[in-house]
């Protein structure tokens, strides 16, 4: 169509100005369902500004921030503008591709007449202009669009792909030597979407949090009163009153007051975002400032009259390998035992055994090695040292046809269970508070592999959770050692300070009554 002077200036104005045309020009269905300009938010400028500097960009994103619609708006405005400008959309889903092509329609469809450039072809997984102009729409499995050659790409949702080294492979092959790349995407996991936020690959990294979004506040907290979890982000990420309003009202309305999933689809830093997603077996609690190190931590001091596990986890020593771990706690009272003190490291084996070996004896504990593998060498050299209080097990002889006691847990297929089941009942409804930053770590990346088994993701380690659940299946075997415990009598006023932080009972000398004065004992060593 023949078009006029003054259209031909806004149609020179609109090539060269991409927010211009945004505004005037590019229309897009809002929140209420009403056709409205688009006016970039403060996400979608962010994202503007990241893409000048770097043309490669990942956007790690909190749900609903707009970021598909501004990479599918530029990527339009260029392919409108830009004669023989091709674009690649590649989504998880065809579904998903189809539909971020059709925003690229609704773009157009909302076009002044003569903007309109003609298509010579448009189907649900293209647009082609008759300048040359060409958007194609599909997934990460397809090979319909690899014989061309792209100058802009958009991956979206590519945390969802499946084999994503091989079909971000595929796709990079189809770029332009100047080609324009964009990751946009929720996490999904600690998959190979999140080893490539954290390396070094050219990409700029571009997290957009809600915090970001100044949408995202409310005034009035909720008649309750803010939720513990939600007061808790104030101190960890300096939010204002609205923010945390908004926050706890998200998180009742949309999430059903699964703190979880709230995380998951509203994370504040990008670990947030990796560890609150995917299939990750201890759903209950993140921690999102976890990092591990090696070394030892003694988190309560040794006290006689306290019963304490130790659980052993043995490694080979390889610093490529698995650490060594143990983990010690005060299991005086079953149903809320306390980690008294941890160590992570790489050592051999020997070594470790000799750790093992001087914190039993320091807090005179029931040691619980595994008795597979390396952990063998712990309970011989226990054996070596005349150090009896070693966890023991049943095993019944069939040639001899009787049961036999064998030393150490016998990790197998059924024993695995019984641990991790009694892993998830004490950390889950919080009858063991984490006070390890090591363990807070490896519950982070605790998942579900393809088959469904519980096991460390991978790159990632179990080692302080395991010494843990050992630690916790000792708790069957302390029995003796409480009863031992109960026979000591404490003798001097610090003794009896011990006695009642231990048991939490009140010390009462024998023949006091029930009811007598709890100073009295204090007194009676006084006097």
């Amino acid at each position: 169509m023949r078009i006029n002077q003054k259209q031909m200036k806004e149609v020179r104005r609109c090539a060269q100005d991409f927010k211009y045309f945004c505004k005037q020009h590019l229309q897009i269905v809002n929140v209420d369902g009403k056709v409205v300009p688009l006016k970039l938010n403060p996400a979608q400028e962010t994202y503007m500004e990241t893409v000048h500097k770097n043309p490669w960009v990942y956007v790690l994103k909190a749900r609903k921030r707009g970021l598909t619609t501004v990479v599918a708006a530029h990527n339009f405005w260029k392919a409108l503008f830009i004669p023989n400008y091709r674009v690649m959309i590649v989504a998880h889903t065809d579904e998903t591709a189809k539909n971020i092509l059709g925003i690229y329609k609704n773009f157009y469809l909302n076009l002044p007449l003569y903007m309109r450039f003609p298509i010579t072809q448009e189907n649900l997984h293209e647009i082609r202009f008759e300048h040359g102009g060409y958007i194609r729409a599909g997934t990460s499995s397809s090979e319909s669009a690899r014989s061309f050659t792209f100058q802009s790409i958009h991956c979206s949702e590519f945390a969802l792909w499946p084999n994503i080294d091989k079909a971000m492979a595929a796709v990079m092959n189809t770029g332009g030597e100047n080609v324009q790349v964009t990751l946009e995407t929720t996490a999904n996991g600690l998959n190979e979407a999140h080893r490539i936020w954290w390396g070094e690959n050219g990409y700029e990294k571009l997290f957009i949090s809600w915090a970001d979004d100044p949408d995202c506040w409310k005034r009035g907290a909720p008649k309750d009163g803010l939720p513990l979890e939600v007061q808790e982000l104030k101190e960890g990420f300096d939010l204002n009153k609205n923010q945390l309003n908004w926050a706890a009202h998200t998180l009742m309305t949309k999430c059903a007051s699964n703190w979880n999933l709230f995380m998951q689809e509203y994370p504040l830093e990008p670990q947030m975002a990796f560890i609150t997603s995917g299939k990750r077996f201890f759903t209950t609690h993140i921690f999102p400032h976890a990092k591990a190190y090696e070394g030892y931590e003694q988190y309560i001091e040794p006290n006689k009259f306290a019963v304490y596990a130790i659980g052993v986890d043995t490694a080979s020593g390889s610093d490529e390998g698995d650490y060594s771990a143990f983990c010690t706690l005060d299991v005086t009272n079953k149903e809320e035992p306390k980690i008294a003190s941890t160590f992570y490291a790489h050592i051999p084996p020997n070594e470790f055994a000799e750790q093992v070996l001087k914190e039993a004896n320091k807090y005179g504990a029931l040691v619980v090695p595994e008795s597979n593998s390396y952990g063998l060498s712990i309970i011989e050299f226990l054996m070596t040292r005349e150090f009896g209080n070693i966890y023991r097990r049943t095993k019944y002889d069939k040639i001899k046809k009787r049961w036999s006691e064998m030393l150490g847990f016998n990790t197998n297929v059924a024993t695995r269970s019984v641990l991790l089941g009694r892993l998830l009942q004490y950390i889950s409804r919080g009858w063991l508070p984490i006070n390890d930053e090591r363990l807070k770590s490896e519950i982070n990346t605790f998942v579900f592999n393809s088959r469904g088994r519980p096991q460390a993701d991978t790159g990632k380690h179990d080692d302080m959770l395991f010494a843990t659940g050992l630690a916790l299946i000792g708790m069957d075997q302390i029995d003796a050692i409480k009863h031992e415990r109960e026979h000591i009598k404490p003798r001097t006023i610090a003794e009896i300070l011990q006695f009642e932080i231990a048991t939490g009972k009140l010390y009462k000398k024998s023949g006091e009554g029930r009811d007598s004065d709890p100073l009295s004992a204090l007194n009676a060593l006084l006097h």
